[in-house]
């Protein structure tokens, strides 16, 4: 059983792209802790979302962050400084619990290009029914799937309104990953709304995916224990400024006028499969470094939108 839940751990993670390739790691310089360790650090993270647990499906997927997947775990922490700003800002402005922001670890490794085998993408891993019901653009020009923005205000709107239904997170994330119908069916065959008495009626990716969580929220408050180096992103991804632009723009044109590389634009912007924004009556989010932002706007030479300021923070 337990080889059973590392090989979906493998699967869960090798999905976002940043964890596809396997590689083998000596662990004699690796640290170790008891079980005991581990539990006492869970217990310590005061988590609004889920309650502290610990089995050892929650301590596979660690082993998997800590042990198995090193080198990879170290590029998803550096990733932390691009997106848990943005994460933060908008599940502040929603009023729903900071802590949702380990959603994604658990779902792209922090990959906003990542795509799983069901065809799931972004960040927060919407398949594009469920992607375009909140409000998604999905099409030859655009998928909105990968822009972190978007992608995050509608992945909170339906956290929101799974909330609304079942009043505890753990059903939530459950519902999040294998669908409202299944732990609607698990809740009435368990004839219960506590998740850990259901689970065994969910399908397997759905039992371990609260466990999964966990482990995220571990593996980003202690992996320094594990002695985990994240690997920095390049400044201009983590100081960037968001704006919205209504007309067509091309990447190239952008490039010029604002002195940004094409391949940083790419990065800040992967909804666009074209190189280029197109027209859009609510607007398309660009998002570039900070300091080439003034350059835009007084070429553009109106207010497009106003600005939505989202600066690197310390995550300790």
């Amino acid at each position: 059983m337990k080889k059973r839940f590392l090989t979906l751990l493998l699967l869960v993670l090798g999905s976002s792209g940043i964890f596809a390739q396997q590689q083998d790691y000596t662990t004699s310089n690796i640290p170790t802790f008891t079980d005991a360790e581990l539990l006492n650090r869970i217990r310590s993270v005061r988590n609004k979302v889920i309650p502290p647990r610990f089995d050892r499906i929650v301590k596979s997927y660690i082993n998997t962050y800590t042990v198995k997947k090193r080198d990879k775990t170290e590029r998803m922490l550096g990733q932390m400084d691009v997106y848990f700003p943005l994460f933060e800002h908008y599940l502040k402005q929603k009023n729903l619990p900071v802590d949702l922001k380990y959603l994604p670890v658990v779902e792209s490794a922090l990959n906003p290009r990542a795509v799983s085998r069901s065809g799931a993408v972004g960040l927060w891993q919407f398949m594009p029914p469920t992607g375009r019901e909140y409000g998604l653009k999905i099409n030859s020009l655009v998928d909105e799937r990968k822009d972190p923005t978007k992608s995050t205000e509608a992945a909170l709107k339906y956290l929101g309104r799974l909330y609304k239904k079942y009043g505890d997170w753990s059903l939530v994330l459950a519902a999040y990953n294998g669908g409202p119908g299944r732990v609607n069916r698990a809740i009435k065959r368990g004839r219960s709304k506590n998740f850990w008495r259901i689970r065994r009626y969910l399908p397997a990716e759905t039992r371990a995916y609260v466990p999964a969580f966990i482990a995220a929220t571990y593996i980003i408050n202690f992996h320094h224990h594990h002695l985990l180096d994240p690997i920095p992103s390049d400044v201009d991804m983590r100081y960037t400024e968001t704006t919205k632009i209504y007309q067509r723009i091309s990447f190239q044109t952008i490039s010029e006028i604002t002195g940004t590389r094409m391949d940083l634009l790419e990065d800040l912007n992967p909804s666009y499969k074209q190189r280029f924004l197109p027209t859009n009556s609510k607007g398309n989010y660009l998002r570039l470094p900070a300091h080439r932002m003034a350059s835009l706007m007084n070429y553009l030479g109106r207010p497009d939108a106003s600005r939505n300021r989202l600066g690197a923070q310390s995550i300790n």
